[in-house]
């Protein structure tokens, strides 16, 4: 019975210690596949942040936070206007209401262009940096 508690010990040690030499081995092989793809002299801003984070993990440093809420909450407010517009304006056709037709087309383009501005802002901020 001995035996079999040591052979147990004794397997449960090599199946762990073969697991972590293969995860260190994919690891190694990964971390050289992002170093030559950072080499590569045609990358965007984009993909290079985003190899830089699978390397050290670390984001970028932003110029602020607040900014980013204020535009998430920006894209989430013009993603509710632009359907619920939409909304609206398919209830105005069913409806034969010309006001509410209106209403919805207008709120419609409203949210439409809430939810691109975040958008322009960052491909501006983009190519004034480039």
């Amino acid at each position: 019975m001995e035996f079999a508690s040591i052979l147990a010990v004794v397997f449960s040690f090599v199946l762990t210690k073969l697991v972590l030499e293969q995860r260190a081995a994919a690891r190694r092989d990964n971390l050289r596949l992002l170093e030559e793809a950072l080499r590569n002299q045609a990358l965007d801003r984009a993909s290079l942040e985003n190899l830089s984070w699978q390397l050290t993990g670390k984001r970028p440093m932003r110029a602020s936070q607040a900014g980013a809420k204020f535009l998430s909450m920006v894209l989430a407010v013009g993603w509710l206007a632009l359907f619920v517009g939409l909304g609206v304006w398919i209830v105005g056709e069913m409806l034969h209401k010309n006001e509410a037709r209106v209403g919805g087309i207008l709120t419609a383009i409203c949210g439409f262009g809430l939810v691109t501005y975040p958008f322009a802002l960052r491909e501006l901020e983009a190519r004034k940096q480039a």
